[in-house]
């Protein structure tokens, strides 16, 4: 380093000063006493936090003016024991790149400095590094339905404390919507951060997702994220990809499609493991496509038996999974297979529900119990790395309950009884409808660190609005940005939600379309059904305002038909299928 000329060095005041001298070390040229009085006249000026990878400028300074010596920086510390990189940018003025770090963590910088007689002493200043890379955990449930979170408070026989805690410490959502009322293509759009009928991936027909498409995997770790993914995946080749199948193997019948004589590798291409995933422990029961163990040890890649309660295999895999990388930033996808059917609960659980009229709401309850229990352990798990306050955790279901009109209870073995036992309640219609009852889902966020407790935002958003505010603040670029569906919906300070009530909500689904925009909603059911709500009260067949306000009608109409335009196939939707008719007759009496 340069000497530096302190005679004169004005006193520059970024945020805070901290200053202690430093021992003096003993020197036949100057007294010890002389040292310490030198030593304890400098000072170093940094602010009072600092955020990791941030470029940060501090300062030299003496507090004597007529102090004419020249001294020497010999070298820079720090109490993370780290090496740091520090640049005399100007006379007293230095800069230099903030450690990275994955919680506060208090810091020590220390100069070594060598006066004109050669003798050394120290000093420090004191500030908090604040991590600049959070966490995320998105954790998706399946078919569970808007009442069914205790938060909402519109049943009193669910039991999700650990949920509720999010939402108590968190922002709760009240009108949060999922993109589609049905698995595949809301799990795309979950995965990608876009309208999935950008990229076709429509309904249940159209897996796998196409190999093109960007997932939020592949995002994360492009910005140094290690990524991982449990649970239910639902994009790969499976019994519904039939439309696939005849495009890439046009000369073979479709009646000789089984996915299950598909070579190998090819079924592979569409797993979270070759499409951004570093960490796998992807499946629905019993088999998991894997790469670690539930003990932590990482393993080769590869199909592994399970034979433990799914929902508890998700939840221990996903706190393996924070052993493994609380040292570094991660992104993980939680996708637990509850209280989709078949329903399945250990008697540990179900005998929390002892007594209930409906054996398939006892499932249910149980179910969702034991998804809240992965919630705890999650969190636990945070906890002991010292990391919750910078992970910010997503809580949402992909699509509303299916109760097959009528809610019948049907023995648990009955696999074509449409209901699982969760509800929709005060919402209308169930999976399959764009009616709030298919695709109005529970949506909760937890970040400690920049979220105000407590909160709720009844402002319509979308699930993709959750990955978009993620990875903005993980840095990615406008770029990326731009090429998302989503807008920022965290509020951390400067927020101002009442735009959420001005940008359109929109979904397509088989013969089906709507778009929100404020507290009006138009859907569309087949050529010739129209109706128009304002949600402010509830949907309804008495509730339909298309006649009485057919410009609010024709602006929305608008709005969907040219997002409509933008999406990559354009069905016709000039009839409804059978079941839509069903649903039609039943919810909307027309």
């Amino acid at each position: 380093m340069d000497a530096i000329k302190l005679l004169g060095l004005s006193f520059l005041v970024l945020m805070s000063v901290f200053s202690c001298g430093g021992e003096s070390q003993p020197s036949s040229q100057q007294p010890p006493s002389d040292q310490n009085r030198l030593g304890s006249s400098y000072s170093i000026d940094l602010a009072q936090e600092i955020t990791s990878d941030a470029t940060v400028f501090l300062t030299l300074n003496s507090s004597q003016a007529n102090n004419t010596q020249n001294v020497t920086v010999e070298s820079w510390s720090s109490s993370l024991n780290e090496p740091l990189d520090v640049v005399n940018t100007s006379e007293g003025i230095f800069n230099f790149t903030v450690p990275q770090v994955r919680k506060t963590t208090p810091f020590t910088i220390t100069a070594t400095l060598v006066d004109e007689s050669g003798s050394k002493f120290t000093v420090s200043a004191q500030s908090l590094i604040v991590p600049s890379k959070p966490n995320l955990i998105v954790i998706f449930t399946d078919d569970q339905g808007y009442a069914d979170v205790g938060a909402h408070n519109v049943v009193n026989d669910i039991e999700t404390p650990n949920i509720d805690k999010l939402a108590a410490n968190g922002v709760l959502f009240s009108n949060g919507y999922i993109t589609a009322p049905q698995c595949t293509p809301s799990r795309a759009g979950m995965i990608t951060g876009m309208y999935q009928q950008r990229f076709g991936v429509d309904d249940n027909r159209y897996t796998p997702i196409p190999k093109n498409v960007v997932t939020m995997g592949e995002r994360f770790s492009d910005l140094g994220y290690t990524t991982g993914l449990v649970g239910k995946w639902h994009l790969e080749i499976d019994q519904n990809s039939k439309p696939w199948f005849r495009e890439n193997f046009p000369d073979t019948p479709i009646g000789e499609f089984n996915p299950g004589k598909l070579p190998s590798s090819l079924k592979e291409q569409f797993y979270p493991s070759s499409l951004g995933y570093k960490y796998n422990y992807f499946g629905y029961a019993n088999r998991y496509w894997a790469n670690y163990d539930l003990e932590g040890n990482k393993t080769q890649l590869g199909w592994v038996n399970n034979s433990d309660y799914r929902l508890d295999v998700v939840s221990d895999a996903a706190s393996q999974f924070i052993d493994i990388n609380h040292d570094e930033p991660f992104y993980l996808h939680v996708a637990h297979y509850a209280p989709h059917v078949p329903l399945e609960a250990t008697e540990d659980y179900l005998s929390l529900f002892p007594e209930q009229t409906s054996n398939r709401r006892r499932y249910a309850l149980a179910m969702m119990y034991a998804v809240d229990s992965g919630v705890g352990s999650i969190v636990s798990k945070l906890e002991e790395h010292g990391i919750l306050d910078n992970t910010i955790i997503a809580f949402i279901s992909d699509n509303g309950a299916p109760i097959g009109l009528d809610f019948t209870d049907a023995p648990i073995s009955e696999k074509k009884e449409a209901w699982n036992g969760s509800l929709n309640t005060p919402l209308l219609g169930e999976k399959g409808m764009l009616t709030d009852g298919g695709i109005k889902v529970p949506f909760i966020v937890h970040w400690p660190d920049k979220l105000q407790t407590n909160t709720v935002i009844e402002e319509p958003v979308i699930s993709l609005d959750v990955l978009y505010s993620a990875i903005k603040v993980a840095g990615a670029t406008e770029d990326t940005l731009s090429e998302l569906d989503g807008v920022d919906i965290f509020p951390t300070e400067g927020f101002n939600k009442n735009y959420l009530s001005e940008r359109p909500l929109f979904w397509r689904f088989w013969n089906q379309s709507a778009v929100r925009l404020g507290k009006y909603k138009y859907l569309r059911m087949g050529p010739d059904y129209e109706f128009l709500f304002d949600l402010s009260s509830e949907e309804s067949s008495s509730n339909n305002l298309i006649s009485n306000m057919p410009e609010k009608a024709a602006e929305l109409r608008s709005l969907y038909e040219q997002w409509n335009a933008e999406m990559l196939r354009q069905p016709q939707q000039d009839s409804l299928n059978s079941q839509e008719r069903v649903w039609l007759s039943f919810y909307l009496t027309p």
